[in-house]
């Protein structure tokens, strides 16, 4: 503010030419898709500052002269160390900076060349080689840290998939793919927490007739296979919201809202059939004789939990296999 030319031309060059550059960085930040052009232009503005700082110092007095160059060497190394740009344009933004600082500040911006500051030159070397090491130090850091997210987060999403699909197979019975009795506890334990009343649930009960002779004389695995046809003619004939169970051994139990009365008992009905007509070879009970099952079915009552429902549809099959078996009781 002393040497009114010196005021004037720092004034000028921080106005009339880092300025402008700045306020269009800072424009175009407000616009995503021009991302090459934003880099350009925060490139150019550190480049412009660096070098308007270096000119600044060449005509300004001392002390303020050396203060001018070794604010512009901060500049270049912050440049590199700190900005948003991607690694190969913050190499040439500090390289080119660099380059182009050493000749201002050692001819002097006089000609003939004043050959002064030469000292400058091996420290604004060092300042670029320290900054873009520091810079590509602090890049690969934050690769590793995106690669251990990124793994994390792989990791999680496999734990995910492994527990659900763990909790899949602890509800599973393994030979006829449908729940087993773990499952069916879980829902009477939901049902029985419940606050809200229950509107009942419509609960079937099945058993294979005479499944022991057929394993005493058939064998196990051929027993093992029957009832894996069972399962999948039970399942074809029922809707995909009804819960099929394996109660135990060759007994199941099937979980079926909505129903009434006599839907519960066409359906039970048609599981009969459906299982007739597989007429799967029944080894203890002579050549004509084919496999069978017993039904016992017990219709929604309101309020009821679903383990009294299991316990009325096992007494109703009960009396389908005390009348002759192959049958649905009620």
């Amino acid at each position: 503010m002393l040497d009114p030319w010196h005021l004037a031309l720092a004034a000028g060059l921080r106005l009339l030419l880092v300025t402008p550059l700045v306020l269009l960085a800072l424009a175009l930040n407000r616009r995503p898709a021009d991302r090459p052009l934003q880099a350009v232009i925060q490139a150019i503005a550190v480049v412009a500052f660096t070098l308007s700082v270096t000119a600044i110092g060449q005509f300004a007095p001392e002390p303020f002269a050396g203060r001018y160059m070794m604010s512009a060497l901060f500049v270049v190394f912050a440049g590199a160390l700190v900005s948003a740009l991607s690694w190969r344009t913050t190499k040439i933004m500090t390289v080119t900076a660099t380059m182009l600082y050493i000749p201002i500040v050692v001819s002097g911006l006089h000609w003939p060349p004043a050959w002064t500051n030469i000292d400058l030159v091996g420290l604004s070397l060092i300042t670029c080689v320290v900054g873009l090491r520091a810079r590509r130090r602090k890049e690969a850091q934050i690769a590793e840290l995106v690669a251990i997210r990124r793994s994390d987060a792989q990791l999680k999403r496999e734990l995910r998939r492994a527990n659900a699909a763990l909790e899949r197979l602890s509800a599973t019975d393994a030979l006829t793919g449908v729940f087993n009795r773990r499952y069916l506890d879980e829902l009477i334990e939901q049902d029985t927490a419940s606050l809200v009343p229950s509107l009942g649930q419509s609960v079937l009960m099945i058993d294979v007739d005479h499944f022991k002779l057929f394993n005493d004389y058939g064998g196990h695995a051929a027993g093992d296979r029957c009832l894996q046809q069972i399962v999948a003619a039970i399942r074809r004939n029922l809707r995909s919201c009804d819960v099929v169970v394996r109660y135990g051994g060759e007994e199941f139990a099937v979980v079926l809202p909505g129903l009434d009365d006599a839907e519960l008992r066409e359906t039970a009905e048609r599981l009969c059939g459906a299982v007739g007509e597989l007429k799967i070879p029944h080894p203890g009970l002579g050549e004509a004789a084919v496999v069978t099952i017993s039904v016992g079915i017990a219709p929604a009552v309101p309020a009821e939990t679903l383990a009294d429902a299991i316990q009325r549809a096992d007494k109703s099959l009960y009396r389908a296999k005390r009348g002759g078996r192959n049958r649905v009781g009620a």
